[in-house]
């Protein structure tokens, strides 16, 4: 069956229509894709830990994290280290409470960084994720003896 050429036309517009306009809405889609937001920045805190020096444990090295309206954030990786050296003490995981703890006693590996974390004190850290930005709290370390 033959169409007239005016109908040819019409289907053929009609058609080129349809795929620009699957085209601009694909495209649109992907570009809505690819644009994510912005890291958010954390409210960090942490606790005055203790320092046993007969045992050389630390305990008591907790932090919080929240975000900046206060909502506590679950899930992040922290690592606590000795502040100047980064000697790796311990890492935790944050709770619902927006809480990472050291759950047992953390040994620094050398007498240097035990020295370290008594004049320094230690760091709680978190690396940045695709949803907030790395933040690092800071805090003491007390002496405690038997």
């Amino acid at each position: 069956m033959q169409y007239p050429a005016s109908r040819t036309a019409a289907i053929s517009t009609t058609a080129l229509t349809l795929a620009s306009a699957l085209t601009v809405t694909a495209a649109s889609a992907l570009e809505h894709r690819d644009r994510h937001a912005a890291p958010k920045r954390l409210n960090a805190s942490a606790q005055s830990g203790s320092f046993d020096i007969l045992t050389r444990q630390a305990s008591g090295l907790k932090a919080k994290f929240t975000e900046r309206d206060g909502t506590p954030v679950a899930g992040l990786p922290v690592k606590f280290t000795v502040s100047g050296d980064k000697t790796l003490l311990c890492e935790a995981a944050t709770n619902a409470g927006g809480y990472a703890e050291c759950k047992s006693p953390a040994f620094p590996p050398l007498p240097a960084s035990a020295v370290k974390l008594l004049t320094t004190g230690y760091d709680a850290t978190t690396h940045g994720t695709l949803h907030y930005t790395p933040t690092t709290t800071h805090n003491t370390i007390g002496l405690t003896a038997p």
